[in-house]
Formats: C-alpha cells, sequence, structure tokens
C-alpha cells in the first residue's frame, strides 16, 4: 500500500513532507516515516493512533534538580546516571538510577567531595564504553573563580568504591585537562579516555585524550592530549547545552550548535596537525591545531534552542529546550521525519536505550521522562 505524507495535529506528532534548504538534504518521495522511538510502525496510513506517552522515570523527590544530561552505564544493565548543574557555590552532583523504569527501580544521590572545582556547573557526561568511565563538561569560565580560564573536562570513575567517596586526595575525580572553558558538550570516542568537547569559550571542536588517569584525587595532566580542529566554528548560548554525538560506524560527529540554531556534521576521519599551539594553564603532552577536517551544516531551520543529541537506528533525535520538541532526522539525508511536542519546556540531554526508546531530561521540571509508544 502507497503511504503518505501527513500532518498531524499540534501536540503530539508532525510529519514533515519536504525540506529543500539543506544542501546535505535528500528528500525521498513518498519516503515512509518510520521513527520507532515515537511510534510503533503499523500498515496503516493513520500513525496518530500510536502517539507516544511520556513515563515520568525520576523528578525533584529523587534529588533530580536542573538535570542537564543522562547517560546509560555501558556494561550495567538498566542503569541510568543523571547529571544535575549544581551551583556555583556547591558544583554538580548524580542521581544514578538502577533497574531504571522496571518495578525494582532504586536511585542514589551523589556528590564528589571536590565538585566545587572538578565538577563545577556540569554541561554534559559521557561514558567511554572501553572501560566504563565517565567524562564531564563544564558551563564555566574558570572552575577556581579567580578569574582566568582554568577550565575543562573532568574523567571520573563509575565504580561505586570510588566515585564520590574520599580518595585521600583532591576529591575522587581520575583526572581533568584545563583548556576549554564553556565545555557545553562532551562525546566519548568509544576507545579508552578520549572524548570530543564542544569548546564554548574558544569556539570550536576540541578533541581530548587524557591517556592513563592519574588516579582518584591525584593531579598530573602531563599525558594530556588536546587537538583543536578550528575550522569548525561554534557559538554557545549562555544556560543551554550544546551536546554531540558520534556515529561510530561513519566516523561523522553531530555537533549542536545552539548559538547559530543549527546542527553540524564533522568527518573525524579527516584532518591533520598543522601547528603545535602554546600550553594553557598546565603542562600537556600535546597542545595543537588541527586543520583539513570535512564538515558541514546537517540542519538549520526550525529549531529555536537546539541542546540535546542522540542516534539511534538510523535516526538522527535534537531535543529543543525553547520549544520542548524532539525532532527526528534521516541521519543519512538529513531529511525531517518527524516532530515530538513533548510538552516539557527545558529539555537538553536525550539518549536512547538498548531497545530504541528515548529517555530525556527536562532541566525547568526536574524531571526524568521515557517516550514509550503505544
Amino acid at each position: 500500500m502507497k503511504k503518505t505524507l501527513w500532518y498531524l495535529a499540534i501536540g503530539a506528532i508532525a510529519f514533515v513532507g519536504c525540506k529543500d534548504d539543506e544542501e546535505d538534504n535528500v528528500p525521498v518521495k513518498d519516503q515512509v516515516n518510520t521513527v520507532p522511538a515515537f511510534y510503533k510502525a503499523a500498515d496503516t496510513e493513520v500513525y496518530g493512533k500510536n502517539t507516544p506517552e511520556l513515563t515520568l522515570i525520576v523528578d525533584g523527590t529523587d534529588q533530580v534538580s536542573e538535570p542537564w544530561d543522562l547517560d546509560f552505564h555501558p556494561s550495567r544493565s538498566n542503569e541510568l546516571w543523571v547529571l544535575n548543574k549544581g551551583t556555583e557555590r556547591t558544583g554538580g552532583h548524580t542521581v544514578t538510577v538502577t533497574n531504571a523504569g522496571l518495578g525494582n527501580q532504586t536511585s542514589e544521590w551523589r556528590q564528589d567531595g571536590n565538585a566545587w572545582h572538578f565538577m563545577a556547573l556540569p554541561s554534559s557526561m559521557s561514558f567511554s564504553p572501553e572501560n566504563d568511565n565517565w567524562a564531564t563538561g563544564a558551563e564555566i569560565v574558570d572552575a577556581n573563580r579567580q578569574g582566568g580560564t582554568f577550565t575543562g573536562p573532568s574523567l571520573w570513575s563509575s565504580d561505586m568504591s570510588v566515585y564520590a567517596k574520599p580518595s585521600g586526595g583532591n576529591g575522587s575525580h581520575l583526572d581533568m585537562l584545563h583548556a576549554s572553558p564553556y565545555s557545553m558538550g562532551i562525546e566519548s570516542t568509544g576507545k579508552g579516555n578520549s572524548f570530543w568537547v564542544y569548546d564554548g569559550h574558544y569556539g570550536h571542536v576540541v578533541w581530548y585524550d587524557f591517556q592513563a588517569d592519574h588516579g582518584p584525587g591525584a593531579a598530573d595532566h602531563s599525558d594530556g592530549l588536546v587537538r583543536r580542529y578550528v575550522e569548525v566554528e561554534l557559538k554557545r548560548e549562555s544556560g543551554v547545552a550544546s551536546h554531540l554525538v558520534l556515529d561510530k560506524e561513519s566516523g561523522w560527529l553531530y555537533i549542536v550548535d545552539t548559538g547559530n540554531k543549527r546542527i553540524l556534521k564533522m568527518d573525524t576521519k579527516t584532518g591533520a596537525k598543522s601547528r603545535d599551539l602554546s600550553l594553557i594553564n598546565e603542562e600537556l603532552e600535546e597542545h595543537s591545531e588541527y586543520t583539513g577536517v570535512t564538515w558541514k551544516v546537517f540542519a538549520s531551520t526550525g529549531l529555536e534552542k537546539p541542546a540535546g543529541i542522540e542516534i539511534s537506528d538510523g535516526v538522527l533525535y535534537v531535543s529543543d529546550y525553547e520549544t520542548g520538541e524532539i525532532i527526528a532526522y534521516d541521519l543519512n539525508t538529513s531529511y525531517e521525519l518527524a516532530r515530538f511536542d513533548t510538552g516539557k519546556k527545558g529539555i537538553m540531554g536525550i539518549k536512547a536505550d538498548k531497545d530504541g526508546k528515548l529517555w530525556f531530561v527536562s532541566s525547568k521540571t526536574n524531571q526524568v521522562y521515557r517516550i514509550d509508544p503505544k
């Protein structure tokens, strides 16, 4: 049966027939929209019968407070981590949800002993699937609050006998590098302790590798690698995350460029070192500039304050902090497939679980939701 493109009533899902203003967009005539995180596919043209529902997972009663991001532990099934922004005075904190969304769900709030510095106003988090460590970005210009630029990503252990436990040193962090103030997004490369970072202060993408961590509470950063992809120019929006997601199969990194109201894509397999750079704040093994990278605009229309981003089953999802919508795009063509109005403003981090369902945080309502197809 031939499928037709249509529009659903405001407040549910709108399926978009065609966009022709993106350089990478190749509309497909009579394309069948299948967005598994939004609805169940059916042999009917009336997909509206499958409008999804929102399932509340945790909220303020579980000590969720201004959450900016979330991620699933890579090796512990159904374990969800939620990142709370915290304050200038306290630093950020986390809520770890065990058996998330199940009948025996439990949650635990934790804060590192020196979150004031190492988790100063965190914007983003990402687990490394290779070693179960995770890293955070920070929406602050100086984690020491002394007028400098001493800020960047921090590395943490997910071992609950280490994280936010006394170490005899300076908090429980495993490592921190201080070359990216206003780091608004972070994404694991999938290998070791290396991550992509949205550097909101210097306005470009940066690759970080902590290499061997210095251990809980220690301070040796001299093996750090920092590579700046200066051609990918970014503009941050104060108070709104700019998250990243890596398509590990293709090597394309998708970047929410909030201040410019667009989504970019960068081929991480391109680019080469063009020069060494002066050190910033600390001794490093490498601080360099990379040029010749391939990048392009993926989407730039219909976005107010894009914030979160995720890839699942060939679909790229973007959350809009301003509108409360989650927009779905075909990953290969940038063709806009659907928009789901969640009714929740302040959405930032979004994440797909192993079944392809989307989970998201709302920083304005202090809630974490799962999107469930009917």
